[in-house]
Formats: structure tokens, sequence, C-alpha cells
């Protein structure tokens, strides 16, 4: 059954009290002891030091952590910012600043730059803030068809498998399986919109809530009413508090224009990488610790509450729209997000044809292959790589990911920007099994003493793949790449 979220309620309380934290596990139904375990456990919810802190990304240990971090207080995980790279942020008492360039925003404002994104289907041509703007870019067709009765559940998920779109939060799972499945299973049905991105290098999702809320929701509304769903979370990362605010006004407005099909609410994240991670996601929904779940069973037949549930990610539901526009067109160019930084002239958010050459891709952001050293592809769970004629698509040689790409030239030591990465695994790591945390602390002691040892890297490579989720299967990845781009230098 459906209970008020215990993250909501301790949100709703903060800062915390003993007396906030008991009213909040009552209203909840969830023990004084759960409560204090969730309480503990996310950052959000203990005290944080005021003081300036480094955003810890790729771009910015390729920059020198060592100079960056003079006059900071400490480093804090990215948010999405490599194409601003290096950026601060800045604690006074409650308040949060964005810092970059010298020039400081409050969390609550912030968003990324619009002229970051470049593309034609995906990427809006101009901002799409209210329900006008996105209609008269052709929004809502779609949606409206659907209203009338002109679009069924099932002409819908016949288009979404004739498009062949898999999931592009990493996964590549073919989209219409998922919601076939979940489709198929009794009621109530829930679809959860995976906006939790919080791996280095991607920026894609963040973008699209904070400049596109519209294509995001009718996507969701789309697949919500394909699965027969009673209700629609948005699972937006805490940090992304202008997106927040922009997704809450853009639901108000659809249930004005009455096209808001499926009941629809913004739930915030519980701040930690692993809550990107599916069943960790719901877990943290359902007021508990952000742990990932033992599968079978898989959300799509218990999820949400025990329910049959779809969790997609942002980009996944915003090619919905653009699928139903016309899908000889979508099938003709496949596109794709990609968020290319670091050591090219334009960093920004590149929309591209699945299949693009890495090369190509990273001419169009301004930069120059043969002057690069290696680019990591995929993000913290990715790979050094310096095959530059390498095919932008799922389901090849190299782990595509979310589609992050960063660019080192000649000078950076890549080691260094190892090393931001395998901290961030140990960091991130929530410890409920075993290889996990041990392999990611001995990864990060390896590569901080720089042990350029293939066979011992093979043999941390058979311990994380013990891992019960992705975060310690794919830890060891870059490392392990790392060593061959230095062996084929």
């Amino acid at each position: 059954m459906e209970k008020p979220g215990l993250l909501p309620l301790l949100d709703a309380r903060l800062p915390l009290t003993e007396e906030g934290v008991a009213e909040a596990a009552r209203l909840a139904g969830v023990s004084l002891a759960q409560a204090w375990g969730v309480v503990r456990y996310y950052p959000r919810y203990g005290e944080v030091r005021e003081g300036r802190y480094l955003v810890d990304d790729p771009v910015a240990r390729a920059r020198g952590i060592g100079s960056l971090l003079e006059g900071t207080v400490g480093t804090h995980p990215p948010l999405g910012l490599e194409a601003l790279a290096p950026a601060y942020v800045r604690v006074e008492g409650e308040e949060r600043w964005v810092e970059v360039g010298g020039r400081a925003e409050p969390f609550a404002t912030f968003r990324l730059p619009f002229a970051l994104g470049h593309g034609r289907k995906l990427l809006p041509p101009e901002p799409t803030d209210t329900l006008e703007a996105y209609r008269a870019q052709g929004g809502l067709r779609a949606l409206e068809a659907a209203r009338k009765g002109d679009l069924t559940p099932e002409a819908l998920l016949k288009a979404v498998e004739e498009a062949g779109l898999l999931g592009r939060g990493g996964a590549a799972f073919p989209t219409h399986l998922k919601l076939r499945a979940v489709a198929r299973g009794e009621a109530p049905r829930y679809l959860v919109v995976n906006g939790d991105e919080s791996e280095p290098g991607n920026f894609k999702d963040r973008f699209l809530l904070e400049h596109h809320p519209f294509l995001v929701l009718e996507g969701a509304l789309l697949a919500g009413f394909a699965v027969g769903a009673s209700r629609v979370y948005l699972y937006i990362r805490e940090e992304f508090q202008a997106a927040i605010r922009g997704l809450k006004e853009a639901i108000g407005a659809l249930e004005e224009a009455g096209l808001l099909l499926v009941p629809t609410e913004v739930f915030q994240s519980g701040g930690l990488y692993i809550c990107g991670e599916e069943t960790a996601l719901l877990e943290s929904m359902e007021g508990r610790r952000a742990e990932p779940r033992l599968k079978p069973p898989f959300p799509v037949e218990k999820g949400l509450w025990g329910r049959p549930t779809a969790v997609q990610n942002v980009e996944t539901l915003a090619a919905i729209p653009r699928i139903l526009e016309g899908l000889e067109a979508w099938r003709r160019e496949e596109p794709k997000l990609f968020s290319i930084s670091g050591d090219v002239a334009a960093p920004g958010l590149y929309e591209l044809p699945l299949g693009t050459p890495l090369g190509e891709a990273l001419r169009r952001a301004g930069g120059e292959p043969e002057g690069l050293k290696a680019v990591l592809l995929g993000g913290a769970a990715g790979v050094f790589t310096r095959d530059f004629a390498f095919p932008l698509r799922y389901r090849e040689r190299l782990p595509l990911g979310a589609g992050a790409v960063v660019a080192f030239g000649e000078g950076v030591d890549l080691w260094a920007v190892l090393e931001g990465l395998a901290h961030f695994f140990q960091e991130e790591s929530c410890g409920k099994c075993f290889p996990c945390p041990l392999g990611t602390t001995v990864q990060l002691a390896l590569v901080q003493r720089r042990v350029r040892d293939a066979r011992l890297v093979e043999d941390l490579a058979s311990t994380l793949k013990g891992s019960l989720c992705g975060l310690g299967q794919s830890a060891y990845w870059a490392y392990r790449s790392l060593l061959e781009v230095e062996g084929a230098a």
C-alpha cells in the first residue's frame, strides 16, 4: 500500500531535531530505528561545514586538483558541471551556492547555460519554460491524441518497439519490453522517472529537466498511459533545485490544461550515486537506505511498494514524443545526447545520430583527436580510449553508458583523473555487499600508488564482479582501460 514517504517527511522538518525525526517516523509508519538509520545514511541530513568546496569531477582533476583546492574546505561530489569546470559549491548556513567563473548563484535558481545545448529533436531550439512555448514548438500533440482516444496504449507501445528504443540511462534495455511487462501486471502500477543523474561526466538529463521539462513530462505521461500507471513519480536529484521547481510548475500547467493523464509528482532523491540504481532508488522512495535489492524479482514484477513498476531514464522518456511525431524520421537518424567536456573548444551537450564516430563527435565540440592523450567514455563507469573511429552506439566493444565523453589533452595526468574516479567509487559504495566496499577501497590504494600490474588488476576485477549491482561491477573498468591505453601509447 502506498504510504507517505519518509524522505519527504524528513525534508519537511529540516533542520532535523529528535522530535522531528520521531514525528516523521510516526507519519511514515516506520520504526524510530529505521528513521534514524535513514538520517545517518543520507548526507543531506548531516551537518555540513560552511565554506567553499571544489566540485570533484574528471575535468577538475585534469586541471590540477591540488591548486584548485586552495582556499576550500574540501570537495563536493560531481554535479553535472563538467562543461563549466572547475566549479565550486559554497555553503553559508542553510544556503548553498554554485560558483562558476567567479560568479555565484543559489542552488534554487541555478541552471546550466542554455547555450550548452546543440541539437534539433531532443534539445529545444529555444527555452520551453511555458506550456505555450512548448506547444508552439509542436509539443503536446501525442498527449492530446491520447486524451482524445486517437492514440491507444497498444499503438504507443508498438511505435516504441518499432523504433527500437533502448534505455538511455546506460543499460540499453529495450524500452518496449519493460513497458509491456508492467502493462501486463496487476494494478496498481507505477512509472518512475529516474532523474538522479550522478555519473561523473554526464549532464544530459540535468539539461533536459532544466530547459525542456514539458518534453520530459509528455514522454513520462505517455509511458504512464501506455502501462496503465496509477501514478507517475519524477525521482530528481536533490541538488537540481531549479529543475525541481520548474517541473512542479510544469505539472501544474498540464493539470490546468486537462493534459495530466496520470497523477504526477516530484520526489527528491536521496542524493547518492547509488540512488541511480533502479532498485536502490525504489528503496529510498519507500523510506529506507538506498541499497540495491536482490533480483529477481525485477521492478517490472515487484517494484515500488511491491507493485509492477517501470523505472525509465529521463532521456529515454523524452524520446517517446519524438518517435510518435515520425517513426521513419526517427529510425533514419536515431538521435542520442552526448555530454562532451574537457579539452575541447566548445564543451556542451550534443545531439548526434547513434553510430557517430568518436572522433567526429569530438570535432563537433571543437576538439582535435590527434592532440588528445585519451578520452573517458561513459563516465566513472566507463573506459579510457584512443579509438577515435569507435562508433558511438550501444552493444559495441566499448561501453557507451549514458553518453559521457571527457577529452584529455597531452599534458593531462590521467592517473590523477583515475584517482578521482577511484575515490568516487570508494565513497559512493553503499556497503551492502562485501566485494564492492572491499574492492573499491583496495582499488583506491592501488591507484594512489600507481600500480601498473595487469594481473593484480584482473584479481581486483574478479572481486568486484561479485558485487550486487553495477557500481561495483564496473568500478575497475577505467583502471584496466588506462593500463591498456598506456600499453598502446
